[in-house]
């Protein structure tokens, strides 16, 4: 049975009003430490560039925990020089927390219904991992279908035709944070 934001039903007078509670949060979300911890540890520090995307071949040019440099590897682009030395844990949590501002953004425009801290904190590590395409798992959330939500993150593990395992696995662990509230990223 879907997981309805609200059921009610009244016998004396179809026009009638109910109110309804729930623990689940309105707007605006913010990612909870526990949710950037989460992210952190799927994204692993890097202290220096890197263009790998674990799918077997290149990748975007990427340093600190997921930090976007430019698209494609690497290749002495200007927007590499500030990053040629590397760069600290504390650089990269600074990276990390502005990179979080339009996950975050998206998630608040896109999701209509209430969520838990852990749903929300689920969604922003998915769209932080996947910017595009994620339409189809945010609009079933917004059909209040909770309990649907984790299969839809598994219809979300290819990348450049492969499926790669540790994909796979991040999708699974976003399922169950999105369900339970279960921060645990190890892989």
């Amino acid at each position: 049975m879907p997981d309805a934001l609200a059921t009610a039903v009244t016998n004396t007078n179809s026009n009638s009003c109910v109110n309804v509670q729930t623990d689940r949060l309105c707007k605006p979300w913010e990612i909870s430490q526990a949710g950037i911890g989460f992210i952190e540890t799927w994204e692993a520090f890097r202290a220096h560039l890197y263009d790998n995307d674990g799918a077997g071949g290149g990748g975007n040019t990427t340093i600190g925990f997921g930090h976007l440099v430019h698209m494609g590897p690497i290749s002495g682009a200007p927007s590499e020089a500030p990053f040629l030395n590397g760069i600290t844990v504390v650089q990269a949590h600074q990276l990390m927390h502005q990179d979080l501002r339009d996950p975050q953004r998206i998630v608040n425009q896109k999701i209509n219904v209430p969520l838990f801290q852990y749903e929300y904190d689920a969604l922003v590590d998915f769209v932080y991992n996947l910017r595009h395409h994620n339409d189809g798992l945010l609009g079933l959330v917004n059909t209040g279908q909770y309990d649907r939500v984790p299969a839809k993150f598994m219809e979300y593990t290819w990348a450049g035709g492969q499926q790669p395992h540790g994909l796979v696995k991040r999708r699974r662990a976003e399922g169950r944070l999105f369900a339970s509230g279960d921060y645990n990223a190890d892989h």
